[in-house]
């Protein structure tokens, strides 16, 4: 592992997350926990309601941008900002986690731009002699 769980890369329109582990599980919990630190301060949360998630795709990359198309969806939809991200079971096709937040407090201030979209561009997923990396693209 390269002793960081995630860092932001610049890109020319959008943002985006480089995320690391020493495992794929960790890894795509920490790309999550990068793309919600994109727009909140996580640590002044509190993971106070958890949401059990299953998403399935086809290859990692599939795997990766359904697991953080549903946490933008609920964010969206429940007004949940989550900060503590646990996969359970992840493989080729499936991704079994619990994601864990609070709901948006009164008179919430993004610290940075709200994701709009996950992108395709950029999107990937590999194994390398330091770990598992994952990258995604957001559109802002």
């Amino acid at each position: 592992m390269v002793g960081k769980d995630f860092e932001v890369i610049s890109h020319t329109a959008d943002t985006g997350i480089r995320a690391y582990g020493a495992t794929l599980a960790e890894c795509l919990a920490n790309t999550a926990r990068g793309m919600f630190s994109l727009f909140a301060d996580l640590d002044d949360l509190k993971p106070e309601k958890v949401y059990p998630l299953r998403v399935e795709g086809d290859g990692h990359e599939d795997v990766l941008a359904a697991w953080l198309e549903e946490l933008l969806f609920l964010h969206e939809v429940e007004g949940v900002i989550f900060c503590r991200f646990e996969v359970e079971d992840v493989a080729e096709t499936h991704l079994v986690a619990n994601a864990y937040g609070q709901a948006m407090p009164a008179g919430f201030e993004p610290i940075g731009p709200p994701i709009k979209a996950v992108t395709y561009h950029g999107l990937g997923v590999g194994h390398g002699p330091e770990g598992w990396w994952a990258q995604a693209i957001f559109d802002v």
